[in-house]
């Protein structure tokens, strides 16, 4: 990380970055570079890997922390990530946290991903592994990651009433986005009317985008033909659009009487953290793709430690209207479902969902509430998406 390389510029004059390490151990140096690249506001938190260990976590946070407390926690969070395998329950140290209960509202949440663990952790495991890992760290700017599926939803909720702040991570999906954010009002809500400070609440969404395209744009291949190849590379930024659209009108407390309500109290939005950009330069160097296209002064960018200074040079962008965006998810929805392609059925196997969720399918697309397709004809096919 070249830190004279972005001293010189404001926060303003950059888009904030989220700092993916996968360290097992950090060396001095790494938390000095950390300390100075959040004294110029370059830094908007950190991921940490499920290896790291406690001592670890506890270093980086410290390294943050000045930025945490000068930012009133806007930044300068460390996200911990939970172990692959979370621990049986009789084998994790006592929690300071009260015993775990689902709220009604969440009692028909959906089974979590697969791939997580074996057998993957319900909400009750994830909250308490998340507890015990919180209260080994123990740091003001600590949260704790969870998956972004029904089972970690639920367990959010569950941990923000209890006064610990969350990262869903990763979602591929404005409803997903929605539901997390339904999750985090209910919360917050709560927590506000038992007199209960909001801000140290915030909490932040992981949205991914590569791994949308890819598999996407895969599918795009195995179709052929001009008008599939014309559809690839649409699926991520399409769908960022549509959560960013989602954040807005969530989170304004001029379209949101219950979020005016929560923001005057100190409540913090349910932050976007795009993430799983791919290259941010091109061969030649030129800054190429999601992070230009997403690069808004609001925006929160998560890349690895060694493409920092690749990213160190991104300048925000005017926010892009949303004017139109529901045309284009309606046509790039029906296009692809003209191929055979349902975007439902990737979302959810990129969020760790079983197939068969009781969720009607038209519900699911990339825009959350896609209408039903008509058979289409090749001259629609071709026209694509903005």
């Amino acid at each position: 990380m070249n830190v004279s390389s972005v001293r010189g510029r404001s926060a303003a004059e950059t888009v904030a970055l989220w700092l993916d390490l996968q360290d097992t151990t950090v060396e001095r140096s790494r938390l000095r570079q950390l300390s100075a690249l959040s004294s110029v506001g370059r830094i908007a938190g950190a991921r940490l890997g499920p290896e790291a260990g406690v001592d670890t976590a506890r270093q980086v946070c410290d390294a943050l922390r000045p930025l945490h407390a000068r930012t009133e926690g806007r930044q300068g969070t460390v996200v911990l990530t939970l172990p692959p395998s979370p621990l049986p329950p009789s084998s994790l140290p006592p929690s300071s946290l009260p015993p775990f209960s689902l709220p009604s509202s969440s009692s028909s949440s959906v089974p979590p991903s697969p791939a997580l663990a074996s057998p993957a952790p319900d909400a009750a495991e994830l909250v308490r592994s998340a507890a015990s890992l919180a209260d080994r760290v123990n740091r003001p700017n600590q949260a704790v990651a969870l998956p972004a599926n029904g089972a970690g939803i639920a367990a959010m909720e569950v941990l923000l009433g209890r006064g610990l702040p969350v990262h869903l991570a990763t979602c591929f999906s404005a409803r997903r986005y929605e539901q997390a954010a339904a999750a985090y009002l209910r919360a917050l809500t709560r927590a506000h009317a038992d007199g209960r400070d909001l801000a140290p609440l915030a909490s932040t969404v992981a949205f991914g985008l590569r791994p949308l395209d890819i598999r996407i744009d895969a599918l795009l291949d195995q179709a052929g033909g001009e008008e599939a190849k014309a559809l690839r590379g649409t699926a991520a930024l399409l769908a960022a659009r549509l959560a960013q659209r989602a954040s807005a009108r969530l989170f304004d407390p001029r379209t949101s009487p219950s979020w005016e309500t929560l923001a005057a109290a100190g409540a913090r939005p349910l932050r976007l953290v795009w993430t799983d950009l791919g290259d941010l330069a091109s061969a030649g160097g030129a800054q190429t793709g999601y992070a230009v296209e997403l690069g808004a002064a609001d925006t929160t960018l998560a890349v690895p430690a060694e493409a920092l200074d690749a990213a160190a040079g991104l300048r925000p962008r005017p926010t892009r209207s949303d004017q139109g965006v529901d045309a284009q998810a309606d046509h790039f929805e029906a296009c692809l479902r003209w191929f055979g392609i349902r975007t439902e059925d990737v979302v959810r196997d990129l969020e760790g969902e079983p197939a068969d969720t009781g969720v009607p399918a038209q519900t699911e697309g990339l825009q959350g509430v896609a209408s039903a397709v008509s058979p289409l004809n090749r001259a629609l096919v071709a026209g694509g998406v903005s």
